[in-house]
């Protein structure tokens, strides 16, 4: 995975660089421990992070990689476009996890990068 380690205010966070892609679950393993070699617990993700799959509910890769981030407390937040997130059932797991405050989705980076950077 290749990345970038940014800070914000005292915050830090990994940045997912675009041509690396999520496409497993030990590839969102590989962010938690990138996470905890760089001392933060936040990751920012973007639209070319991620494969097809991970908007086809049915693959069980956004559940999955949800899960792993959920396990090991990294809060994370992806960068997509409205057309990623308006695609079928994925538009209602995007409203169900922008709830919580571990996993939201951001339309743009600024705004994401401002929820990382509080706690």
């Amino acid at each position: 995975m290749e990345y970038e380690l940014k800070q914000i205010g005292s915050q830090k966070y990994i940045d997912c660089l675009e041509n690396s892609q999520v496409e497993d679950e030990r590839a969102a393993l590989d962010i938690v421990g990138i996470c905890g070699e760089e001392g933060t617990d936040r990751v920012l993700l973007h639209s070319g992070n991620l494969p097809d799959s991970f908007f086809k509910l049915s693959s069980g890769l956004a559940g999955n990689v949800l899960l792993k981030f959920y396990n090991y407390s990294i809060k994370a937040a992806v960068v997509l476009t409205p057309e990623r997130v308006n695609q079928g059932k994925f538009y209602d797991f995007a409203l169900e996890t922008n709830r919580g405050n571990q996993f939201r989705i951001f339309y743009n980076r600024q705004e994401a990068e401002d929820w990382l950077a509080h706690d």
